[in-house]
């Protein structure tokens, strides 16, 4: 293909970058407010221009290519700088307040290092941050933007699907030393188990073949935050998402002792106004939420 600035398909490209991101057609489609099918198009045209495929797809499942990985990479490095570029024009909308609203678990585990970053890039935006609860229903109107833990009913909102959590075991490193893990799940049943309201260690060491209650000790906590909290300080084993904990595994404040294997019975979803309505400061913070759980 030979481009040039004349037939660039922007068009179809941010259909292509949405679509990469979710890896999914409808959830493309809700972020961008169009249709299915319209983003379907979009793809398979600019598929054509360029004489590659960019996606493998099998059944309703959609991975990258390599090419498509290359031009996703291009694509988001572009978005951002034209969204930026944009908004410099005239920085006196990005002046005010913007309400976000979490349930505080998610707020305390990863979302208010993601605010802390956006806000080092954007400090006219004043973040104000609004408790909501997991598995609530109804946001309130002045909440901009809600990460959700479960799906919200908003008729006249925008909702989308983030991710689902999948847990594996963490412990501090001075529980578990590395090297003294083997990796044998019935070996965790040594060392006290830190539960929350969640109860996933009952799915997690069923799946396993094993039973809670075969634990030499169990605590029991309010939510995540507490979990990890309290896996960080050395009283036991947290079954924890590796977002929540990406920081800690980083750091090593925490060691992961296996892989994910229980997936979260919900998801989270972010919520916004819609396109004509939601603010420049709101568009751009759900943008940037939006790449950076892509990146982790």
């Amino acid at each position: 293909m030979q481009s040039s600035r004349r037939n660039l398909p922007l068009n179809a490209l941010r259909s292509f970058e949405a679509a990469a991101r979710h890896c999914h057609l409808r959830r493309a489609a809700q972020e961008l407010g169009v249709t299915h099918g319209a983003v379907s198009r979009q793809i398979r045209q600019l598929e054509q221009q360029l004489g590659v495929s960019l996606f493998d797809r099998q059944g309703r499942g959609m991975t990258l290519t390599e090419q498509g990985r290359r031009l996703l990479e291009v694509v988001t490095d572009a978005l951002d700088r034209l969204t930026e570029g944009t908004l410099s024009v005239d920085p006196g909308s990005l002046h005010g307040a913007l309400l976000i609203g979490a349930p505080p678990s998610i707020s305390a585990c990863w979302l208010l290092a993601i605010v802390g970053e956006f806000q080092r890039s954007y400090p006219e935006i004043e973040v104000r941050l609004a408790d909501i609860q997991p598995m609530q229903r109804d946001i309130p109107a002045e909440i901009e933007v809600a990460v959700c833990f479960g799906e919200p009913e908003a008729p006249r909102r925008v909702v989308r699907e983030l991710f689902r959590e999948r847990y594996a075991p963490v412990a501090s490193p001075g529980l578990i030393p590395p090297g003294e893990f083997s990796g044998r799940a019935r070996e965790l049943l040594q060392y006290p188990l830190i539960h929350d309201r969640h109860d996933r260690w009952t799915r997690w060491l069923a799946n396993e073949g094993l039973h809670n209650q075969q634990a030499k000790v169990n605590l029991h906590v309010r939510d995540s935050y507490l979990g990890i909290c309290a896996a960080r300080d050395g009283c036991g084993i947290f079954l924890a998402d590796r977002i929540e904990v990406g920081a800690d595994l980083r750091s090593g404040n925490l060691v992961a002792l296996g892989e994910p294997g229980v997936e979260a019975r919900v998801s989270h979803y972010l919520l916004t106004d819609q396109p004509g309505a939601i603010s420049v400061r709101a568009r751009l913070f759900a943008e940037y939420l939006s790449r950076r759980l892509a990146a982790s």
